[in-house]
């Protein structure tokens, strides 16, 4: 029920991971608001445990603008709060929403838990790099955060860098406005020492330049920094798609170039584009928590399922939990 376009985005995207096959899918939230949808897409729903689609049905969900904590007290039954309900009952191997993202911090650590040692878990937001993707985290979810923050999100970060997105040797860089070691605000510079003495695979400061040169598999910054990058990035590549069209009406002759060229330039923003990545990982949960993008269209939240379904099918989670064995 979360989202710009909810119930019928994410509906879209649960008709068609279902139709591809090996993937069962459950929606939350309103049953007559999402049978509604299943039959505009001609979807036959049986109410059957055998079925790769099923329905867990509540009339409450938690609006935008309405308090995050209101799921704990207010509001027990809001469909974000049943889905991380189904992952910690095993019923569920991940939960995705486009919505609320506070609400489903609120409601994965409250029912999920975190990981021993973890004090803030944080947004880990895969982006396309020259050398295919990297890691950025934290991407929003903590705006002030202290040095022993960034330490917890750079070792969660090379674990998933390592599992999820294949790096046997993550490299590992804190988002700073410069290279040099004395650069950056007083908690990059707090932090870089201790980055040197515990973090393996760390290279130093990487610059806002260089953030998709493929220099980095994990960048590290706090939320309120990492979720300014991301939207810049958005405004950034829907100002180019805008200004492209824009230009192929000014005479013939540019409408002639915008044609030859507007395969290749489509292609390249498509190759920068979030929404093919789909979503960002809660990393530090007990829990595969995946976070989409409110104004995700089908195939940005299909390939949210997707990335749920690859970290719950890896041994994501077991690696964290050894990793943090033992902390206080």
């Amino acid at each position: 029920m979360g989202g710009d376009f909810a119930p019928r985005t994410p509906v879209e995207a649960a008709v068609e991971s279902v139709r591809k096959g090996g993937l069962r899918v459950n929606l939350v939230g309103q049953a007559q608001a999402l049978e509604q949808e299943l039959a505009r897409l001609r979807y036959t729903f049986r109410e059957n445990h055998s079925e790769p689609l099923g329905i867990t049905d509540t009339p409450e969900f938690l609006a935008m603008e309405e308090s995050p904590s209101a799921i704990l007290r207010e509001k027990p039954r809001a469909s974000v709060r049943l889905a991380c309900e189904l992952v910690a009952q095993g019923k569920a191997g991940a939960v995705v929403s486009a919505g609320h993202s506070g609400a489903l911090m609120i409601a994965g650590k409250h029912l999920l838990g975190t990981l021993p040692g973890v004090d803030r878990p944080a947004i880990a937001t895969p982006l396309p790099s020259r050398r295919g993707v990297c890691l950025l985290l934290d991407s929003g979810a903590n705006v002030d955060c202290k040095p022993g923050y960034l330490l917890q999100f750079a070792r969660m970060g090379r674990i998933y860098a390592r599992v999820v997105l294949g790096c046997e040797s993550p490299r590992v860089a804190l988002l700073s406005n410069g290279s040099e070691p004395g650069k950056g605000n007083e908690l990059i510079r707090q932090v870089y020492p201790l980055m040197e003495r515990q973090i393996e695979g760390f290279i130093g400061n990487l610059e806002p330049g260089d953030l998709f040169r493929g220099r980095a598999d994990v960048i590290v910054c706090d939320g309120f920094v990492g979720n300014m990058v991301l939207k810049t990035a958005e405004a950034t590549g829907s100002q180019l798609r805008r200004y492209f069209r824009d230009a192929g009406g000014r005479s013939p002759l540019s409408w002639i170039g915008t044609r030859l060229m507007g395969n290749m330039f489509f292609q390249m923003l498509r190759h920068t584009d979030r929404s093919e990545i789909g979503g960002s990982m809660l990393l530090g949960l007990k829990g595969v928590a995946v976070v989409a993008h409110g104004s995700s269209n089908a195939r940005a939240m299909r390939n949210a399922i997707e990335m749920a379904q690859r970290c719950a099918a890896s041994n994501l989670m077991e690696a964290l939990d050894e990793a943090f064995a033992g902390e206080v």
